[in-house]
C-alpha cells in the first residue's frame, strides 16, 4: 500500500526508510511505554525494566525470524544458519514467543515476581502487536485471500495514489483492500480486492489490549490478565487466519474437493504457496494459537485461588528500597 516512506540515493543504490520497520519500532515503543507506566503501580521502578526491554527486543526479533524461517524454508535455515539474521520475513507469533521466553528468564534471574510482570506485560504485548499490524498493512504482507465485492463500490483513497485502494461496498466484508503491483510492496496477490485482515487484526488487538488494561485494575488474582491474554488472543487470530491466504501453509491439512472447500472461508482452503489447491486445515498460526489458548486455560485454573499480593506504588525518585515490594528476598 505504502511500503517506503522515503528513499536516499547512495551511489548506485537507494536506501529506503520502510513503513514496516517504522511500525515495528513504534510497536516496541508502545509496549514498553505501557509497561513503564504500569510498573510504578506495582512497586517496580521502571529503571529496573531497561534490561527487560532489551531482552524483549532481542528475543522478539530472533524469535520472529526463527519461526518465519522454519515455516517458510527450514531446509535453508539448516544449511545456512546465518540466514536467520537476514532482514527478510518476520512471524509475529515467533516474536511474541521469543520475547516472552527471554523476558521470563531474565525476570526470574533478577528476582522479579513473574506474575506481577506478566499481568502488566499482557496488554502491552497486545498493544504492540496491534500497532505492528499496521506495518503489515502498509507493506502489503499478511493480507487476506481474494474477497467478493459488489458492483456498487467506492474507493476511500484518491485516484492519484498508486499504491492501491481501500474499497467500500455492500457485500461482506464491506471493506476490502487492494494492493497495486509494482509499488515495492510484498503482496503476493495484487490488483484485486482482498479481505482486510491486517486492519481486522489491528482493530481487534487494540480493542483487546484496551479491555485487558481496564480489567487489570479489577483482577482477582496475579496471573489472571496474562492468562486471559493467552486465551483471548488466539480467538481473534483463528478468525482472521480463516480469511487469510497465508503463504506459510498449514500445520495440519487434508485435501478436499472443490465443492467441500466452497463451504469454508478461503483462508482455510487457500493457504500455502499454491493458491486454489483446496487443502483444508489449520494454518501454523492457528495451531500455535490453540496451544496458547490451552496454556492460558491451564494458568487460569492453577492460579485462580492465588489472590492478589500487595502492590506498593513507588516514586520515580531514586531510592535504595524502591523495588523491595517486587523483589523476592
Amino acid at each position: 500500500m505504502y511500503p517506503t516512506l522515503y528513499e536516499l540515493q547512495s551511489g548506485a543504490e537507494k536506501l529506503g526508510m520502510h513503513t514496516y520497520g517504522l511500525f515495528i519500532l513504534l510497536a516496541f515503543c508502545a509496549a514498553f511505554l505501557l509497561t513503564h507506566f504500569r510498573a510504578l503501580r506495582i512497586g517496580l521502578h521502571p529503571d529496573k525494566l531497561i534490561p527487560i526491554y532489551i531482552a524483549a527486543a532481542v528475543g522478539g526479533l530472533l524469535g520472529g525470524r526463527l519461526l518465519y524461517a522454519i515455516a517458510v524454508d527450514w531446509e535453508n535455515l539448516i544449511t545456512n544458519p546465518l540466514s536467520l539474521f537476514q532482514p527478510a520475513g518476520f512471524a509475529v507469533y515467533g516474536g511474541v514467543i521469543g520475547g516472552t521466553l527471554a523476558v521470563a528468564a531474565l525476570a526470574i534471574g533478577m528476582g522479579i515476581r513473574p506474575w506481577k510482570l506478566a499481568d502488566i506485560a499482557g496488554p502491552a504485548v497486545l498493544l504492540g502487536m496491534g500497532v505492528g499490524r499496521m506495518g503489515c498493512f502498509f507493506a502489503g504482507c499478511c493480507h487476506g485471500a481474494i474477497a467478493p465485492i459488489g458492483a456498487d463500490r467506492w474507493g476511500l483513497l484518491p485516484e492519484s495514489f498508486h499504491g492501491g485502494q481501500i474499497w467500500v461496498s455492500k457485500v461482506f466484508p464491506w471493506v476490502t483492500t487492494e494492493f497495486a503491483s509494482g509499488n515495492g510492496g510484498v503482496s503476493r496477490i495484487t490488483d484485486v480486492p482482498l479481505y482486510p485482515t491486517q486492519l481486522w487484526a489491528a482493530g481487534m488487538l487494540l480493542a483487546l489490549a484496551g479491555f485487558l488494561s481496564w480489567l487489570w485494575e479489577r483482577k482477582r488474582f496475579d496471573g489472571q490478565i496474562a492468562a486471559l491474554a493467552l486465551m483471548l488472543e488466539p480467538l481473534y487470530r483463528i478468525f482472521v487466519e480463516s480469511f487469510r491466504a497465508d503463504e506459510r501453509g498449514y500445520a495440519f491439512a487434508i485435501e478436499v474437493s472443490e465443492a467441500t472447500a466452497s463451504w469454508f472461508p478461503t483462508g482455510m482452503t487457500q493457504a500455502g504457496e499454491t493458491l486454489g489447491s483446496h487443502m483444508l486445515g489449520l494454518t501454523t498460526s492457528q495451531a500455535i494459537g490453540l496451544g496458547s489458548m490451552a496454556f492460558g486455560i491451564a494458568i487460569y485454573l492453577v492460579r485462580r485461588n492465588a489472590g492478589v499480593e500487595a502492590e506498593i506504588p513507588v516514586s520515580t525518585e531514586p531510592a535504595d528500597d524502591f523495588d523491595e515490594a517486587m523483589l523476592d528476598g
